[in-house]
């Protein structure tokens, strides 16, 4: 299906009953809506330029350098929206991202798909957009829900090492809350997929020409895939980080539950 300019033109032109209804009552957003419609215009253009060449290279080096580039992005914005120290939690989340991403992606390329060559820029490059920019939102909210435990509640975390616990066991309660954050996304997103989200996969396949029950496989598929992903990458961005900077507390007195948090 190919999409002419005219059409593209068209479709643009629809822009204009918003923009009119908001200048007709007077919101005072016009200028912002108009600001973000050319960033989302700019940011889309060079992901094109971008992507274009990645998919008539289609090389493997390639490739992974997009999807390294794709990892950094999604883990740096994770720490942003969750305001957590990036300089402490940036390895930790990259390494955790990158993996997650790379274990489960491959896996479907490789079983799932049924794809001989893996590292083919028309299945690996959209399937692991997909897996990492599906665990942002939810991540970055775990992230933030288990962190700002520690900040806030870390009274019971010192409480519970008084008592004889570990740090692993300190700590077991704020992880399952993170965990639980993850889980909960998911949870509503497989059960109201249809109802109350967009299933974007369905209605992609549907418009490429792919039948409706290959669409709705890969739906589901890639659902429970992200699900993974996320929580994989979650478990894994705590695990590394309470050896890469929390568990050296007792030798490093100046990280604590409150400034990883910072």
């Amino acid at each position: 299906m190919e999409l002419t300019v005219i059409g593209f033109c068209l479709g643009l032109i629809l822009l204009g009953i918003p923009l009119y209804i908001m200048y007709r009552f007077k919101v005072g957003l016009l200028s912002k809506v108009l600001m973000a419609f050319m960033k989302m215009l700019a940011c889309l253009g060079l992901t094109g330029i971008f992507l274009y060449y990645v998919f008539e290279w289609d090389s493997v080096l390639v490739n992974i350098l997009w999807f390294l580039l794709m990892t950094v992005v999604v883990s740096f914005t994770t720490l942003s929206k969750a305001r957590l120290s990036v300089s402490k939690l940036i390895v930790p989340v990259l390494a955790a991202t990158a993996l997650s991403s790379l274990v489960f992606g491959l896996f479907f390329l490789f079983f799932v798909m049924g794809m001989k060559n893996p590292f083919d820029a028309r299945c690996f490059i959209p399937v692991m957009g997909f897996l990492t920019g599906s665990m942002l939102e939810v991540n970055y909210k775990a992230l933030s829900t288990y962190y700002m435990g520690l900040k806030y509640h870390q009274q019971l975390y010192y409480f519970l090492l008084g008592n004889g616990a570990t740090h692993e066991e300190a700590v077991t309660s704020f992880l399952k809350r993170a965990l639980e954050k993850t889980s909960t996304f998911y949870i509503s997103r497989m059960g109201y997929l249809v109802v109350g989200l967009s299933p974007v996969v369905i209605w992609s396949m549907l418009l490429s020409g792919s039948s409706v029950i290959v669409a709705v496989e890969y739906q589901a598929l890639l659902v429970i895939a992200c699900f993974c992903t996320s929580m994989m990458a979650l478990f894994a961005t705590l695990w590394i980080a309470r050896r890469y900077a929390f568990d050296e507390y007792s030798r490093l007195k100046n990280i604590t539950p409150k400034n990883l948090a910072e």
